[in-house]
């Protein structure tokens, strides 16, 4: 997958958000939720920004649009470790499953901050202090995934998204595996290990402490590490 970052775009992800929310209509009613606005899109659907009608706090609903083109079994997986993992601090949180729905779907937590891929396009490289204390946390979620078996496999800036509170919590798990998994899962250019990119490779613990590190480089120097072809064949 190529990075986001080598898109050339002036628009931030919430403002891309913004204009897509003026063009869409919610593909759904779901029972209990108010399917307010468009926040994104992409080759397996929509997230949309509800309104839980029980709790009076904002949700994402992630409605898998195109079920003909996504393998069914990746969703299920997604699913099941973002509920495996529902009391991690720095993983987000999974409210509600409608898998029998047309098309189907699943609330998470909203988080209104956006993501730090879109942090660091506003603001560029982030000072020290406050690059750290990202990277402790992202660290914290990332070891909760590990003790419970998951195997994130696509870390990057545009999944890790920001609270209320600007905690970092963990997202998109779509090509995670279980430690006990041997097939091979792709991730983000610049953000993936190289012996990931081989697609020979069982999946490791190893690859998303390398994308850790180069999240830690994109956070303190504004953009990510490139390798050229000669490092990438070293």
């Amino acid at each position: 997958m190529e990075s986001d970052f080598t898109q050339q775009q002036s628009l931030t992800g919430l403002q891309k958000a913004e204009q897509l929310s003026l063009q869409a209509a919610p593909p759904s009613e779901i029972p209990g939720y108010r399917v307010d606005r468009l926040l994104g899109q992409g080759a397996f659907g929509q997230v949309w920004l509800g309104y839980d009608r029980n709790t009076g706090r904002s949700v994402a609903i992630k409605f898998y649009t195109h079920p003909g083109a996504i393998d069914t079994d990746l969703i299920d997986r997604e699913v099941r470790h973002l509920v495996s993992m529902s009391t991690g601090r720095h993983i987000v949180q999974i409210l509600a499953v409608g898998w029998e729905a047309e098309p189907p779907y699943y609330v998470m937590e909203y988080l209104e901050n956006g993501s730090l891929e879109d942090l660091i396009r506003a603001r560029g490289a982030l000072d020290i202090p406050e690059a750290v204390q990202y990277f402790r946390a992202i660290a914290v979620g990332l070891s909760y995934a590990h003790s419970k078996g998951v195997f994130h496999c696509d870390l990057k800036p545009a999944n890790v998204m920001l609270d209320h509170d600007w905690q970092p919590r963990i997202a998109d798990f779509g090509q995670s595996r279980m430690s006990d998994d041997q097939s091979p899962s792709l991730g983000t250019l610049f953000f993936m290990a190289p012996e990931q990119a081989d697609l020979q490779s069982a999946p490791d613990a190893a690859w998303d402490v390398y994308a850790l590190g180069a999240i830690a480089y994109c956070m303190l120097v504004g953009s990510p590490p490139h390798r050229t072809p000669d490092i990438v064949e070293t």
